[in-house]
């Protein structure tokens, strides 16, 4: 009776350990279960809002500007910004904060659209520096760089005429003297990317050279433009009237300049409407997007013609962004001086893009398909 006790007791025991041990297992399965299901729902939860980010990204042109999630293909995106070609007139790929990755630079101004650059001469170093980059790009990528070849303000102090060949004597044999003039010439004649005069000009805001040095070499290099007719690529800085006599000048003396482009303006209406009645062309650079410098040239530019504008950078001058490198710009950032005109004439994007294309394709005489 005893020995049936303790059984009866051990079966019991058995039987309550048993017992728990299904309620432990139980509990430890629906536990399971649960934090399967709560992590199945975070995960849902998780690409539902990566899913809404996104639609955001693609449609905030903003936002979108800072992704690299592919944007709808609506009139105003970047993708229909990327097609539109645009023509950067001026720009300085020798200075040394593009030069050592010019390449890159170049490459990144074709990727949004920018497919013709011209690459400014300043000096005779500079204009061979320039051919010799622009026949590099262009044998291996394409025609997308061409060059004008001249000698800037600042730098007349070193232009060479037969009255200054040696100590500032005439020369018995003028044939002797190697001018700048001859240099230039050369320059223009003997290379097919090679196709405008400067950037020549006045600029009477820093006065690097003498404004003596500066009428005599620009007006040498207006001549030669006219013997050469080629369009002339002009700078000038608070020397409005000076510069418009000299042009008048050449002009009386040849009869008829060839096309004018007063780059990177930043005079005002009165000076704009003087070019405009002479039929030069005018061409702005980022300045136009800077709040304060270029508050006076937004209130003017509705009053310039868009087929008589054309768009620029001056890189890596008159920088409005701010990249990697500094505040510096690039060719790829006249998307945005071209965006600016668009606002301020009212018009499209797209709009400004084709005629200022059309305008600096004419000017330059370059093929579109080049």
């Amino acid at each position: 009776h005893r020995l049936s006790t303790l059984q009866s007791l051990y079966i019991s025991f058995l039987l309550f350990i048993l017992t728990k041990t299904r309620t432990s297992f139980s509990f430890l399965h629906t536990t399971s279960t649960h934090h399967r299901h709560y992590h199945r729902r975070r995960h849902h939860h998780h690409i539902a809002v990566k899913n809404s980010i996104t639609r955001r990204l693609i449609s905030t042109p903003r936002l979108r500007k800072m992704s690299s999630i592919p944007p709808p293909s609506d009139s105003h995106s970047k993708e229909s910004k990327q097609q539109c070609k645009l023509v950067d007139i001026g720009i300085n790929l020798t200075h040394r904060a593009l030069i050592k990755h010019w390449q890159e630079v170049i490459q990144r101004a074709i990727n949004v659209g920018v497919t013709k650059i011209l690459l400014t001469g300043t000096s005779l170093k500079s204009s061979h520096q320039n051919l010799k980059l622009a026949h590099e790009w262009n044998t291996k990528q394409g025609t997308n760089l061409f060059c004008t070849v001249g000698v800037h303000p600042h730098d007349a102090k070193h232009f060479v005429t037969p009255a200054t060949t040696t100590d500032g004597n005439l020369k018995k044999d003028e044939t002797d003297a190697r001018t700048t003039i001859d240099e230039i010439k050369d320059l223009l004649q003997n290379n097919p990317f090679a196709i405008a005069v400067g950037e020549c000009g006045l600029d009477y805001n820093r006065n690097f050279s003498t404004r003596t040095d500066q009428i005599t070499a620009f007006t040498e290099q207006v001549r030669l433009a006219c013997e050469l007719q080629m369009p002339l690529f002009i700078h000038e800085r608070e020397a409005h009237e000076n510069l418009v006599q000299v042009l008048d000048k050449v002009e009386d003396e040849f009869g008829k300049l060839p096309p004018v482009v007063i780059h990177c303006f930043t005079g005002n209406l009165n000076e704009a409407q003087v070019y405009l009645s002479k039929g030069y062309y005018i061409g702005f650079t980022g300045t136009i997007c800077k709040k304060e410098r270029g508050a006076h040239l937004r209130e003017l530019l509705p009053h310039v013609p868009l087929d008589k504008i054309m768009v620029e950078t001056d890189a890596p001058f008159m920088g409005f962004q701010k990249t990697k490198y500094g505040r510096f710009s690039e060719p790829a950032h006249v998307v945005g001086v071209a965006e600016e005109i668009s606002k301020c004439h009212g018009i499209s994007f797209e709009e400004v893009c084709e005629q200022t294309t059309k305008n600096a394709l004419l000017f330059f005489g370059i093929k579109e398909e080049d």
